[in-house]
């Protein structure tokens, strides 16, 4: 079997323009991968042709990525409205797009679409269906942070300038409708499938609809690597297709005469063509299974006509007819893991199929190792390729591939043929129909309490890992592409070690720079962006890094720490926290942080030594008893030292203090650099606790003021601004926020005192950066600063 084939002209092209759409929002990635194609594909003739398709993609990938300024809205108001999509998600939770949205009394209509979160509603809208609802708006604001994707810059691209949430039996009506045919066949499937994991898997199976699936089964399920067989995409239609082609089986032996007139193969093909298209249908047309839709279609239209097909030659094809009719899919996640899951089975797979092929011309028994190995293979090519992907948006990944070895045949010729059965039962008999679907519950159930019994003995962990820079991943898909060639007899040899060698060039480049801006002294800090929570971390040119709390969320099935903090702290370092602090145990400070001590290699743990009566101080204090980590108490007095020249001044509580952790129990910390302040961080102290800091008489000047409780009127002291003496103040909150932070009083007590107030609501995650004490930078997420 051979390898890649050379890329054709216009699959240069096609590159080029896909290049060009994502170097409209972000263009360093995608020209210096568009100059490693020059150099590694392209002939000089053709530099023309393709700077014009790259600049072709450019004008067009400008429009979706220009966002004009929306007006502010009222934010709990009656409106009116379409829905355009549905998009279920785990957790009975539902995504609505809506569109025609207006508000009842007034008649204004919004601008651009609303994003509806709907949480733990008994009804699922269909998409034309007609609302009416009371609903706070307001603008799209999502987290903004460094180095981390946005789904803010996502959903701008789909029209998407507003954003609301409601949960259960809200006020809302919805217009009578007739419920479509694909809806009425989910009902109908629900009903008669078995409850819990099995009954739900079946329905995200048929129909692509994961509502009724549980987040606690999903994480395991993300953690044991398998989260792609629940995705669907190629994997499912191939197997579709193979249905077709199992009945072109059944129908020669039925009727041999058949065969004469269509050879098995092309009546396979005409079997498995309408099979094709009815679960594209029931799947809902997602990107990811239209791309395999696609590819197939290409495959038998290459069979029925008599040519050779070539895998690469569908891939490109596919992709190219979905760019080409909507070019805001490039960014659809779910749509590039599948493509690049494609790619790196048709780079490595050929060649390791051509090693393994004597085996698959043996007895049964090696025909089936055959089979089992081939699966693992290219279960492994395509996580090869979609690695940096799942590290960059995912922050992890698993030792658990293995576990793809067991589930997928199961999934394959049990799982799946049973639903489908099942599906086709309903149309003769229900009974049929409830026997087949619990019997792939079953298997399903079984699973399940796999993946629980090796989580409850430790054996499900995903591994946290250094997310990559644009050049790393570069330099990773470089040298898989330069070994896929290497790997392939007759292949030009000097050409590939030339891009192996540039590719792991680009892999060391980012860490040698890291190397050498150690050698020069500097702090950071970086306020993160966690919406209504807080974390902060402090890191040194030598990579020394303390978290000083880590976010957190009132709900629990949101875990910020490994969303947003764990993947922030480790992007383009190593999953390493030198020292982390506890300010109190409050869920909006300390959540979060769970994630970091359980994931991360942590050098020492300090904190009050003051807990109260939440789940979030027992988990903590289990937490501490096994842990292998020293943990400290810190009281006023106390220094904690990061480096020789700068350490952490700790302000409160006193000494004496006891009772159980509160906001006036919240450690205060000035971080200091040769002597100089920095920053001070004072958690969610309120006034007895400020106050006590200023009747101490301890120096708390500083450059920046991380605002006490977010900048809550509840932590208002005039006469801690100016003795701070800071420059700038900044609140951790988010936007819109119910409780007004920062409040109105506090932003005017710290511009009287010389301040500049910013928040991580309006401006993302805000980063100060020292070269000398007395030199600062500021950065921030949505905009730079100086």
């Amino acid at each position: 079997m051979a390898g890649p084939i050379p890329l054709t002209q216009w699959q240069k092209g096609l590159a080029a323009y896909i290049c060009g759409l994502f170097a409209a929002g972000n263009p360093w990635l995608p020209v210096l991968i568009f100059a490693l194609c020059l150099l590694a594909f392209v002939r000089a003739r053709e530099l023309l042709a393709m700077s014009l398709c790259l600049g072709l993609g450019v004008a067009v990938g400008i429009g979706s990525e220009s966002h004009p300024e929306l007006p502010d809205w009222k934010q709990d108001v009656r409106v009116q409205g379409r829905v355009d999509e549905v998009r279920p998600s785990p957790g009975r939770r539902v995504t609505i797009v809506a569109s025609a949205v207006r508000n009842v009394e007034s008649g204004e209509t919004l601008p651009r679409r609303l994003l509806w979160t709907l949480e733990g509603s008994e009804h699922t809208p269909e998409a034309g269906q007609q609302f009416e609802a009371n609903l706070r708006i307001r603008k799209l604001r999502s987290r903004f942070n460094f180095g981390l994707p946005s789904s803010e810059e996502r959903w701008k691209r789909l029209g998407v300038g507003y954003r609301t949430f409601s949960r259960g039996a809200a006020d809302i009506r919805w217009s009578a409708v007739q419920p479509s045919l694909r809806s009425s066949l989910m009902s109908r499937v629900s009903t008669l499938a078995p409850a819990g994991a099995g009954g739900a898997v079946i329905r995200a199976l048929l129909f692509g609809d994961r509502y009724l699936l549980d987040t606690t089964f999903m994480d395991r399920i993300r953690r044991a690597g398998l989260s792609h067989s629940l995705a669907l995409s190629g994997l499912h239609l191939s197997l579709v297709a193979g249905f077709g082609h199992g009945a072109a089986w059944v129908a020669g032996a039925l009727a041999p005469a058949l065969l004469l007139r269509v050879p098995r193969q092309k009546l396979g093909n005409l079997l498995a063509l309408p099979m094709i298209l009815a679960y594209l249908w029931l799947g809902g047309g997602s990107p990811s299974l239209m791309r395999a839709a696609l590819m197939l279609f290409v495959l038998l239209l290459h069979q029925a006509v008599g040519t050779r097909p070539q895998a690469q030659d569908s891939l490109f094809l596919a992709v190219g007819a979905l760019v080409m009719t909507d070019p805001v899919s490039v960014h659809d996640l779910s749509l590039q893991l599948s493509v690049l899951a494609v790619a790196g089975i048709i780079c490595f797979l050929p060649t390791c199929a051509a090693r393994l092929a004597p085996l698959g011309q043996k007895s049964l028994p090696w025909n089936v190792l055959h089979a089992w190995l081939m699966l693992g293979l290219a279960s492994l090519c395509a996580n090869l390729f979609i690695l940096p992907l799942l590290v960059h948006n995912f922050g992890e990944v698993t030792p658990h591939l293995w576990l793809n070895l067991l589930w997928l045949p199961m999934l394959s010729l049990a799982v799946l043929p049973l639903s489908f059965l099942g599906l086709t039962g309903l149309l003769f008999s229900e009974r049929l129909a409830s026997w087949c679907f619990m019997l792939a519950g079953s298997l399903v159930e079984i699973l399940d309490r796999g993946l629980t019994f090796l989580d409850l003995h430790g054996g499900l962990q995903a591994t946290a890992v250094l997310r990559p820079q644009g050049l790393q991943v570069a330099g990773y898909w470089t040298v898989l592409v330069a070994g896929g060639v290497l790997l392939t007899r007759g292949r030009p040899w000097r050409k590939g070690m030339t891009f192996l060698c540039i590719g792991l060039g680009l892999l060391v480049l980012p860490a040698l720079g890291q190397a050498l801006d150690g050698l020069r002294a500097g702090v950071e800090m970086t306020v993160l962006d966690t919406g209504m929570s807080q974390a902060v971390f402090v890191r040194t040119a030598s990579g020394r890094t303390v978290l000083v709390d880590g976010g957190g969320s009132w709900s629990t099935e949101y875990d910020p720490g490994r969303a947003l903090v764990g993947p922030a702290l480790a992007w383009n370092h190593a999953p390493e926290v030198d020292g982390a602090i506890l300010s109190h145990v409050d869920a909006d400070h300390a959540r979060g942080l769970f994630y970091v001590l359980e994931a991360f290699d942590l050098g020492w743990f300090g904190w009050s030594g003051l807990a109260d009566h939440s789940a979030d101080s027992r988990r903590l204090q289990q937490k501490l008893a096994s842990a292998a980590w020293p943990a400290r108490v810190l009281r006023a007095g106390d220094r904690v030292t990061v480096e020789p020249d700068l350490w952490f001044d700790v302000l409160h509580p006193g000494v004496q203090s006891r009772g159980i952790s509160e906001n006036e129990t919240s450690l205060v910390l000035r971080l200091v650099w040769r002597g100089v302040g920095l920053a001070l961080l004072p958690g969610d102290a309120e006034q007895q606790a400020i106050e006590s800091v200023l009747r101490d008489g301890r120096d708390l000047d500083c450059s920046v003021l991380v605002l006490p409780h977010h900048g809550s009127e509840s932590s208002l002291r005039p006469s801690l601004y100016p003795r701070v003496g800071a420059s700038w103040a900044v609140a951790a909150c988010g936007p819109g926020n119910r409780f007004g932070f920062p409040h109105p009083e506090v932003v005017r007590e710290c511009v009287a005192s010389g301040a500049t107030v910013m928040t991580t609501a309006e401006h993302g995650a805000i980063r100060f950066v020292w070269r000398e004490p007395h030199e600062m930078r500021i950065e921030t997420a949505r905009t730079r600063m100086h």
